[in-house]
């Protein structure tokens, strides 16, 4: 039974306990180090989250994993002295991300089939979210029969997926969260962080040891000794301990309990009591060496928690991703480079380089929704280029163009669709790296939701609703019939130019009544003479504005609005005379085959004039249109508008918060005292030892059984000057040298890291004000590229003019190229118009995260109100406050509580 008690003893407690144990020595630690708001241990837990997909079976025991499948070749090659235990055998993949993602695609198409509801856009007008694999709108939910085992392997759960699942940017980053690698590495490593802290303190207690040694002997009679049966029981205990001082403290007591089974004496022992007290002087003595391990653990702990905490905002603009501020609509991502000055205190390096330090590569959510929008766009320009391919076959047949014409518009065509083909394998391929990001298998259909371009993406298909409108309008205003009666042409004007979809709503439809009445009662002569007096007015208005141009003059909002309603009562006239000559029907009474022709003709021109009236809804419409773009995000630091004080001042601002705030800073300068502190340890090195050594030794009397008769009869005191000159010192000097060179590298370091994060700021915020004032430009270069297609295509439609010099052919060829060239540059300005959109969001997001104003909420999403600039790296002695409670180890169970028990 002794030996058996013996046996359990030594065998120690069991994993779990050892695991429990250092599980609560960490989150002690943590908690105790969690004081600072600005780096708050948020997201952080050591087990796996039981929705990733990387979570334990519910049934596993995390100190007994399940055997995992082995290589048959290893297996069968080498021995294997390990089989599936308490744990089992098997591979296990979590599938609870799958429910949230079904739950966030159902919630996502509802939200968004409600919006366009609200919204009530044609689907001539509209363009997909995200173009990417066909999918269906049905209410079910994807995959839910699938995942309800949660033990299927995923390529099996994935085959019944009858959609993708729509997913937003907040939702990625809550999915990436729980079931990233990178992340769980993250959250690992600051869990290594702390481990040793836990080490160096245990080193300043009282460490207690403790043996035992039972031995059984027999002797004969013949060996020398004489012979017996003896019973012999060692036992050795103490403790020792290491003081801040250097002093180390030993005490120790031996004893020995011999059994004598055939002697007259059964039992005799022996006990031994030393005590050790050594205190170093010179070399090993002292509080900066001796407390040099433990400063060093304790302050890595805290860069570890920085540099999670910063982590955590590197991870979310990773995920959102960097949108290039080149040309092109590839958004692609920024070039990541590693940053030789990033932080310390994880396993990796998180500066300027984002993408460094991630496995998985950096594509992101905005630039692959950029890529969709690229490729939706592409896909609306094959569309029209085989509308306008339909459209030059017909004008073909009635001798209008060539043969080259038509060649050109299907070279073009053909050119567009190849250029879809590109586009659709680069936005799969940006699809796939970004499930990589996210965590989840390359079979699982992902759709981006485009929430972030969708207020741009809603305002081009206003653009073109509104000239769809107007090409609908001027079909119904040009439609010639000629058995109806011309009177009936003015009320069928009058109907579209007031209840048409392009005017219903517009103050133009409000007023066209009553200025048409007041037209008509005008005589002939009147009309005439308003009409001369307008054109006078025009002629001084625009000698005027020449003048103004020639002396760079800027016009006035009040000149423009007068020109422009001399202009608008010019076409009011003539469309009222055009009218009254095709209603006086001049062609009566004339052959048949001249008075159709001069009655299409008259019908025409009243269609040309009428048609420049209805121009005037459309510019109504535009006005609003371009007062109406959405509005670029604010950009401020401390409350001041970046983008409207003057480049010095912002510039200062920007490098005083990046400067003040960076967490990796911090820890720049921290390690810099690092660097400051080697120098004295190296330096205590090179002196002599000079130890002080008291030893205390008493015993008990032999042939006694008193284990604890100790006397001072029996006692022996000790005191010991132990000196050493320091001759031989080359190591010990080579050391401190190098620690000075170290410290003067850790001064330059820290300099060049702040001059780098100070530049990164300054870059970032010249590209934000060249972005805000490109997204201006932009917005009136797709104007004009929606009017250069429209006129081309008018101009296309138009009647030739016999006096052309150039003639048919060449006027044709001509027109076509035009058309052509308008499409492509409305294809390049609704593409570069998104990645200006994309990348002042991209660039501000991530100008936030060089000025550690990227403040995350508990989920990891970032609350887009940047927050004051607060300094948190103040001298020693700054209260922090009272500590906050501790960090827990296992994430949150997102599956409801159970009920009480009854």
């Amino acid at each position: 039974m002794v030996v058996g008690t013996a046996v359990a003893v030594v065998a120690g407690c069991s994993r779990q306990h050892f695991r429990e144990r250092a599980d609560k020595d960490i989150e002690g630690v943590i908690s105790q180090k969690n004081i600072f708001p600005d780096w708050k241990v948020e997201n952080w837990h050591v087990y796996p989250d039981p929705r990733a997909r990387f979570a334990d079976a519910p049934d596993a025991h995390p100190d007994f994993p399940p055997y995992p499948p082995d290589d048959y070749a290893a297996w069968v090659t080498a021995p294997n002295p390990q089989h599936p235990g308490r744990g089992g055998a098997g591979r296990y993949e979590g599938t609870g991300y799958l429910d949230s993602l079904a739950a966030w695609d159902v919630q996502n198409r509802a939200e968004d089939t409600a919006e366009e509801q609200r919204e009530k856009e044609p689907p001539t007008g509209g363009v997909a979210p995200t173009p990417g694999p066909e999918s269906k709108d049905t209410p079910d939910t994807p995959a839910a029969a699938a995942v309800a085992g949660g033990t299927a392997s995923y390529l099996q759960v994935f085959a019944s997926q009858d959609r993708p699942f729509r997913i937003r940017l907040d939702q990625s980053v809550e999915l990436a969260l729980f079931n990233s690698r990178e992340f769980q590495d993250r959250r690992e490593d600051l869990y290594l962080a702390a481990l040793p802290v836990t080490l160096e303190r245990y080193g300043f207690a009282a460490q207690a040891f403790a043996s035992e040694r039972i031995i059984r002997e027999s002797i004969g009679r013949d060996v020398p000794g004489g012979g017996g049966e003896f019973w012999r029981i060692n036992t050795d205990a103490g403790f020792n301990r290491t003081f801040a001082t250097g002093a180390e403290l030993m005490v120790r007591l031996a004893n020995q309990i011999v059994i004598d089974l055939s002697g007259p004496s059964p039992q005799t022992s022996i006990s031994n009591l030393s005590l050790t007290f050594v205190q170093p002087l010179l070399r090993g003595g002292g509080y900066a060496v001796t407390l040099e391990a433990l400063t060093q653990a304790e302050r890595t702990l805290l860069y570890a928690i920085r540099s999670f905490a910063r982590f955590r905002k590197v991870f979310y603009v990773a995920l959102t991703g960097v949108v290039g501020t080149g040309g092109g609509g590839g958004g692609g991502g920024a070039d990541y480079t590693n940053n030789p000055y990033g932080l310390q205190g994880l396993s990796t390096n998180l500066g300027r380089g984002i993408g460094a330090n991630l496995t998985a590569r950096p594509t992101g959510f905005l630039p692959t929704i950029l890529r969709a929008a690229s490729l939706a766009n592409e896909r609306k320009n094959v569309a029209a280029l085989e509308n306008f391919l339909l459209l030059f076959q017909n004008l073909k047949e009635g001798g209008g163009v060539t043969d080259l014409q038509v060649a050109q518009v299907e070279q073009n065509m053909l050119q567009s669709r190849n250029t879809v083909l590109t586009l659709e394998r680069l936005y799969l391929d940006n699809i796939d790296f970004f499930k990589l990001q996210l965590g989840v298998p390359g079979t699982v259909a992902l759709e981006l939701d485009d929430t972030p371009m969708r207020p741009v993406r809603r305002h081009l298909q206003r653009f073109d609703q509104l000239y769809l409108q107007m090409h609908e309008l001027a079909q119904l205003l040009g439609r010639y019939d000629p058995k109806v009666p011309p009177r009936e042409f003015r009320e069928q004007a009058g109907r579209l130019l007031t209840e048409s979809s392009l005017a219903r709503g517009t103050t133009f439809a409000q007023q066209y009544q009553k200025t048409a009445e007041d037209l008509r009662r005008l005589s002939d002569d009147a009309l005439a003479g308003q009409l001369a007096n307008l054109l006078a007015q025009r002629r001084k208005l625009l000698d005027a504005r020449a003048g103004r141009l020639l002396k760079g003059q800027p016009e006035t909002p009040e000149q423009t609005a007068e020109a422009d309603a001399v202009e608008s009562r010019i076409d009011r006239l003539r469309f009222e005379q055009a009218l009254r000559r095709y209603e006086d029907q001049p062609w009566r009474g004339q052959p048949a085959d001249r008075a159709a022709v001069e009655q299409a003709n008259l019908f025409s021109a009243a269609f040309q004039a009428g048609f420049l009236v209805a121009a005037q809804i459309r510019n109504e419409r535009m006005e609003r249109l371009r007062t109406g773009w959405p509005a670029l995000a604010p950009l401020t630091v401390d409350g001041v508008d970046l983008l409207g004080v003057p480049y010095d001042e912002a510039t200062a601002r920007v490098a005083q918060a990046a400067l003040v705030n960076r967490l990796d800073l911090m820890n720049a300068r921290a390690q810099v005292v690092d660097s400051w502190r080697q120098v004295t340890v190296a330096a205590n090195a090179l002196q002599g030892v000079f130890n002080v050594r008291y030893d205390l030794n008493t015993t008990t009397p032999r042939d006694e059984a008193a284990t604890f008769g100790f006397a001072g009869t029996r006692t022996r005191h000790t005191v010991t000057l132990d000196l050493e000159p320091p001759f031989v010192r080359r190591a010990e000097r080579n050391q401190y040298r190098a620690s000075l060179i170290g410290y003067e590298r850790s001064r330059r370091n820290l300099m060049a890291f702040e001059d780098n994060i100070v530049t990164d700021a300054r870059v970032d915020l010249r590209q934000l004000r060249q972005l805000a004032v490109t997204y201006k430009i932009q917005q009136r270069v797709v104007e004009l590229a929606y009017a250069q297609v429209d006129n081309a295509r008018s101009t296309l439609l138009a009647p030739p003019d016999p006096t052309s010099a150039r003639g048919a052919a060449g006027e044709a060829a001509a027109l076509t190229q035009q058309l052509l060239t308008a499409q492509r540059s409305l294809l390049g300005s609704q593409n570069d118009l998104y990645q200006a959109w994309l990348s002042y969001k991209s660039l501000r997001m991530n100008l936030y995260l060089d000025l550690e104003l990227l403040t995350l909420d508990a989920r990891g999403i970032w609350i887009d109100e940047p927050l004051p600039p607060h300094p948190t790296d103040g001298p020693p002695g700054r209260d922090p406050g009272p500590p906050e409670p501790g960090v827990g180890q296992r994430p949150p169970d997102p599956r409801p509580a159970p009920p009480p028990p009854r």
